[in-house]
Order: structure tokens, then C-alpha cells, then sequence
């Protein structure tokens, strides 16, 4: 850049075991690292004393290979220490931002641009947190799908929402700590992590409430999507149980803290505000995977695999009784009202795009209509009616 200088942001990842995914998260690290167009990023894993043997030295392999950062604490320290150690390496280094992420995370390329330019555009912003499949309350709703993590999927996902949403943000009670962006000035000012909450959880809440009370503002970024598996290290490590999401002692501490937290939250939630932003998520991404890819169409009672194709598919019940068309890509799901026109019609006059394939599996009155259809437009229409599906 010649006339705005570059950013400098210090991006941390904890480690604790996790052979399973860490490698993917740091070659998603080196990726994005590598082609970040408006930033500079320095990457740091923290290994917190993983006790798998023979582990701490292949994560040191790995990231002098990627050309990452690597330190292991002598002991274990816990998370909020671990992170702590990246905080205090941004202030000193000069860094403007720090983002602490697990390591059961995929990234997107434009991670870093987007929540950079997202931190920059207003300087009362003290934490930005990306959208991703798995963050509890923020979540987009998707169903699990092994495609999901593939790095072209998380990129492609990132990118579609950048589109969608741009640098716009959503005030929330709390950012969350898989992956979570602070600008150094609010760092410097709202402190540390607090120690007090051990091994982890709770943490970042705690410092989140803290920014919001000196003022900054607490968002979420609708405009980057990142993969996140969760639970990744810290079932395994003990901290907290398969059954549980959360660590019963810390959140007793944050209702000691906050007691009008739970009442913040349960207010945010009542509002719609998220609600829309995931339909507006869902709907974009839908819509430029059918654009992109293709689509098919069905009349069918009993869901189906999706099968091997990349596309889209759209489902009606064949009687035609809910005017509506279920969509699916991916794990993600919306449903469509019809505005009165042939199903057909909707779908190419919203998509600008003929279907790759018409299927119908049992009889009905919108099975007969989609025959019509199919037979003015020229579309083939393969009639798998057999035995009926429901009777």
C-alpha cells in the first residue's frame, strides 16, 4: 500500500493436543497469511504442554515448515495464561490487532482484510468475532457436512458473505473466543485475561464486558465465515465434559460479575436482528451456489441423499398444499414462499438459470404441474413414480 500503511496483526493459536486438526488449521494460517492483500500478518502457536507424546515435536516441525511461529509453555498453562502471552507479544511487538483462534478451526483467505477493515471502520470497536457453523448462539444454521471444512468451502463461503454484508456488523452481549479480533489500543486499556478462570471458558465473555463498560463496542462480523469443529481440545483435556458446553465455576463467576449479563443476552436473543441476518446469509449463499453451480428440482415426499453433484436442489411436496420450495446446498437450508408464478418460472426469474435436472418420485398435483412446465421450457423430466411415498 503507498498512502495507508499496512496493518499489523498478530494472529495466535492455542494448541492442546489435536493431531486430528491442527494441521489444517495451520495451513489455513499460512494460506490466508500468505495472501492477505492489506495487512501483514504474524502468525504464533502456543503449545500448552501437550502431553501426547512425540506431539509438541511434530508441531514445532510443522510450523518451522509453514513458516509459522511456534512456543511451548513449560507447563500447562490454560488458556487465558496462553492467550495472555499473545496479548502482551502484540503490545510489545507493535502490533495494531491480535486475534486469539482455537486450533480446531479452518480460516478463510480473507480472514484477515475482512475483520481488520471491519476493526478499522469504527474506532469505538473493541472486539470482532467471525460467523461460523459452530459458535453457539451466533451460529449460522447449517447441519454438519464433512464438505464444510474443505479450505475451497470455507473461501468460498467467506467470499459470499463479504459480498453480502460487507464490513457491517452486529452489536452482541459478547464476543467468543474461537476466534476472536482486538485492536491493541483496547488491549492496552481493558487488560488482560483474567487468570481467574483457570483452564479456560469464560474468559473472553469476562473481557468482553469489561471493553463494553469502558465504552468499546462488542460485534460480530456477518462478512467472514470460519469453520470450527468445537470441543476440539478441550474435552479431551478434561476441561469440560462431553455432556456440557461450558465450565459450571466460571459461569457462577460471571454471575457474581454481571448479574445483568444472562439478562442482556436473553434481550438480544428476543430481538430479530440475528434472525435476519441468517436468513440473509443462507438465502445469498443459495442463491450463488444455484448461480454458480446448477440446480436441480424435485417432487418428492422423503428426503434424499444429495448425491454427487455440487449444485443446489430444491424440493416441493408433490401435492402442492405448502406453497413453498425447500432449498438445500451444503448443510444449509431455507425455504422459499412461491409468489403465484410456475415453480420453474420463480426459480429462473431469481436465478437466471434453467434447472440441470427435473426428478419427481410421487404423483400429485404439483408433480403434474411440473411436468407442464418442463414440457413448454424443453427441460427433460425424469418420472421416478412408482410405489407412492406416502398413502
Amino acid at each position: 500500500m503507498s498512502e495507508r500503511r499496512r496493518r499489523r496483526l498478530l494472529l495466535a493459536v492455542l494448541v492442546y493436543n489435536g493431531q486430528a486438526f491442527v494441521p489444517a488449521c495451520l495451513e489455513s494460517v499460512a494460506r490466508l497469511r500468505d495472501r492477505s492483500r492489506t495487512v501483514d500478518v504474524d502468525a504464533l502457536v502456543l503449545d500448552d504442554a501437550s502431553p501426547e507424546p512425540g506431539w509438541s515435536g511434530e508441531l514445532e516441525s510443522l510450523c518451522e515448515h509453514l513458516g509459522l511461529g511456534y512456543y511451548s509453555s513449560p507447563r500447562n498453562l490454560g488458556i487465558p495464561r496462553n492467550m495472555n502471552l499473545a496479548l502482551l507479544r502484540s503490545l510489545r511487538a507493535g502490533h495494531d490487532h491480535v486475534l486469539i483462534a482455537n486450533s480446531d478451526t479452518v480460516f478463510p483467505a480473507n480472514l484477515a482484510d475482512q475483520l481488520v477493515a471491519v476493526a478499522q471502520s469504527d474506532p469505538g470497536i473493541g472486539s470482532v468475532a467471525a460467523w461460523s457453523n459452530n459458535i453457539a448462539i451466533y451460529s449460522l444454521p447449517v447441519q454438519s457436512s464433512p464438505e464444510l471444512k474443505e479450505p475451497e468451502a470455507v473461501d468460498w463461503l467467506s467470499g459470499v458473505l463479504a459480498g453480502e454484508f460487507g464490513l457491517s456488523t452486529l452489536d452482541v452481549p459478547s464476543g467468543v473466543g474461537f476466534c476472536l479480533l482486538m485492536p491493541t489500543d483496547a488491549v492496552r486499556r481493558v487488560g488482560l485475561f483474567d487468570p481467574v478462570f483457570g483452564r479456560g471458558y469464560c474468559e473472553e465473555v469476562d473481557w468482553c464486558i469489561r471493553s463494553g463498560r469502558m465504552g468499546y463496542r462488542i460485534t460480530v462480523a456477518p462478512g467472514v465465515f470460519v469453520y470450527h469443529q468445537g470441543r476440539g481440545s478441550t474435552e479431551a483435556a478434561g476441561l469440560i465434559r462431553r455432556e456440557s458446553d461450558s465450565v459450571e465455576a466460571n459461569e457462577r463467576i460471571l454471575d457474581l460479575r454481571y448479574p445483568e449479563f444472562r439478562g442482556a443476552v436473553d434481550n438480544f436473543l428476543r430481538s430479530d436482528a440475528l434472525d435476519r441476518m441468517r436468513a440473509r446469509a443462507v438465502d445469498r449463499i443459495i442463491t450463488e451456489a444455484a448461480q454458480r453451480w446448477g440446480y436441480s428440482v424435485e417432487a418428492s415426499w422423503l428426503p434424499r441423499p444429495a448425491g454427487d453433484d455440487n449444485g443446489v436442489r430444491f424440493s416441493v411436496e408433490p401435492d402442492g398444499q405448502v406453497p413453498a420450495v425447500r432449498a438445500e446446498f451444503l448443510g444449509f437450508r431455507s425455504q422459499w414462499v412461491l409468489e403465484g408464478r410456475g415453480l420453474l418460472a420463480e426459480l429462473l426469474r431469481t436465478l437466471g438459470r434453467p434447472p440441470d435436472r427435473v426428478n419427481v418420485f410421487d404423483r400429485g398435483r404439483f408433480t403434474d404441474l411440473l411436468r407442464e412446465e418442463t414440457a413448454r421450457a424443453g427441460i427433460r423430466l425424469d418420472d421416478r413414480c412408482g410405489y407412492p411415498e406416502r398413502v
